[in-house]
């Protein structure tokens, strides 16, 4: 049986953490950390965030985004909630109301 050998407690001198397929390891500390806040504590996440991004995987940093044109259409209906605000629905009111303005005005000289 092998005696395993005692590490002292507390920090080590070494912070690089063992990264897989033969990447170089880094110091995890100085790592840019996520930006996303919780709205219950007002506290940042504190995750490291992904390369390129201001968020950690969890909050979206996987997130690339639609890629085509169709892609983007489908985005934009996926928000679509009920379509009171679109372009037909407020043309749609103001030709109504142009209409029950103008009844009313009729209404009024007879």
């Amino acid at each position: 049986m092998k005696k395993i050998k005692d590490e002292p407690r507390g920090r080590r001198e070494n912070h690089f953490g063992r990264l897989k397929n033969g990447n170089p390891p880094c110091d995890l500390r100085a790592l840019p950390r996520c930006q996303a806040k919780a709205k219950s504590t007002g506290k940042r996440c504190g995750n490291p965030a992904m390369k390129g991004k201001r968020v950690c995987y969890i909050h979206g940093g996987r997130s690339t985004g639609p890629k085509t044109k169709e892609g983007l259409e489908r985005s934009k209906r996926a928000n679509w909630k009920h379509g009171n605000y679109s372009e037909q629905a407020t043309t749609r009111r103001k030709y109504v109301n142009e209409l029950i303005r103008q009844s009313r005005e009729l209404f009024e000289k007879m």
